[in-house]
């Protein structure tokens, strides 16, 4: 295999592993915060992390009052 390709290779082995790291982390803090362990973030869950609480109805984009994964995963890379 020549240089260019294996390096091509190993830049898409590091960026594949570190995507897998990203939502496990993320799906770490969605846990701690899921007091219930129902899946979903209520306004009153996220009271623990400021900065989503006040901004909670901008990522509740399906409007129940409840964040999935998904939204909070939005919350987390913007």
């Amino acid at each position: 295999m020549n240089k260019l390709k294996y390096t091509l290779l190993m830049a898409l082995l590091t960026t594949s592993c570190g995507s897998f790291a990203t939502s496990d982390r993320i799906a770490e803090q969605f846990k701690a915060l899921d007091r219930n362990e129902d899946g979903l973030l209520t306004r009153s869950e996220s009271a623990k992390d400021p900065a989503l609480w006040s901004r909670f109805k901008n990522y509740d984009s399906d409007k129940d009052n409840r964040l999935s994964l998904a939204e909070f995963t939005v919350y987390l890379n913007q």
